[in-house]
């Protein structure tokens, strides 16, 4: 069977020649290795050129106006593998393809998650790594949503399910998921397939970045779906706001509030309390609030603008993308 690694990129001149490099350096060579950009302006594309044309690795790239599902879809289909590994602009571990590549070669799933770590230089930058990615720790393998930054499956799931939902720009691997989950395809938990990814520096762009991960979800209703906490988020700061407004008439009630919010801070960081990075506690508390609101707020305007038919119900919709140059 042939296999393929297929990424999309937009914007990534900052990193993408770290991601290239790290792609020449795997202990296993694709039979294809497709990129596709979605209009960058940056000089990413230029930086392809110049891979294309010195790298031995079986490389294509084709800009594919659009959002990032129609960049996995259209790469999926240039590549025209059997299998397919997914990833995006990281630094992809040297055994990444051969690991996540294999459970599908024997076998044994239909689609194999693997792990992702945060970079980080600084006590800050690891704070914030481990504020906004899970930890593995957590993660239950059985129920895992892999992203689209470490993932892989056959082209016969990602054909089954339709592919990737074309109308979202964000959350789409994790629609995906859920959709191949639905339609009975085997899942394969791979921690050892990783790859290093860069994430938010401040928590203005966390706020932004899990903003906009929300709203994708909203809009396919993935509330309750494993691994999306909107539910308890919700809970959490509806039950404050009672106990606040409680407080007005029975000012003991402020008293637990404060104990509460200590405490839910206290779960919040606890990622950051396990790495002794006690100097940026501060800091992952702003950082922990600034991604509750924008889950919140996200979610919500979302669920304004409500996908007409969930993917999670059945097959997503696969529109065919433009051609890019």
């Amino acid at each position: 069977m042939r296999s393929a690694i297929v990424a999309t990129v937009l914007n990534e001149v900052r990193h993408i020649r770290e991601f290239l490099d790290s792609l020449e350096r795997q202990t296993r060579t694709p039979d294809v290795l497709v990129v596709t950009d979605g209009g960058s302006v940056d000089g990413t594309t230029e930086i392809l050129r110049q891979f294309a044309s010195h790298t031995r690795l079986p490389f294509r790239w084709q800009g594919v106006p659009g959002n990032r599902s129609q960049g996995r879809n259209a790469a999926i289909r240039l590549a025209d593998t059997d299998l397919i590994a997914v990833t995006d602009v990281n630094i992809v571990e040297p055994e990444w393809f051969e690991r996540i590549i294999a459970p599908l070669e024997c076998g044994k799933a239909d689609v194999v998650g693997g792990w992702y770590e945060p970079l980080g230089d600084t006590p800050r930058e690891s704070a914030l790594g481990a504020m906004t990615l899970f930890s593995l720790r957590d993660i239950r393998p059985d129920s895992f949503v892999p992203a689209s930054r470490s993932v892989a499956f056959t082209r016969e799931a990602w054909r089954r399910v339709g592919g990737y939902d074309e109308r979202l720009a964000t959350a789409e691997d994790t629609v995906l998921a859920f959709a191949m989950r639905r339609a009975g395809l085997r899942f394969m938990f791979e921690p050892r397939a990783v790859v290093r990814c860069w994430t938010a520096t401040s928590a203005v762009e966390a706020f932004r970045m899990y903003r906009r991960y929300a709203f994708s979800d909203g809009r396919a209703g993935t509330l309750g779906m494993p691994q999306t906490h909107y539910g308890r988020i919700y809970a959490v700061y509806g039950i404050a706001a009672g106990v606040l407004v409680l407080g007005f008439w029975w000012p003991p009630a402020w008293i637990a509030l404060v104990g509460g919010a200590v405490a839910y801070a206290f779960v919040r960081v606890r990622a950051v309390v396990r790495l002794g990075l006690w100097t940026q506690i501060p800091y992952s508390i702003l950082v922990g609030l600034a991604v509750d609101v924008a889950q919140m707020s996200g979610y919500a305007a979302g669920r304004v603008h409500a996908l007409p038919a969930l993917p999670l119900d059945g097959p997503a919709r696969a529109i065919r993308p433009r051609r890019g140059t």
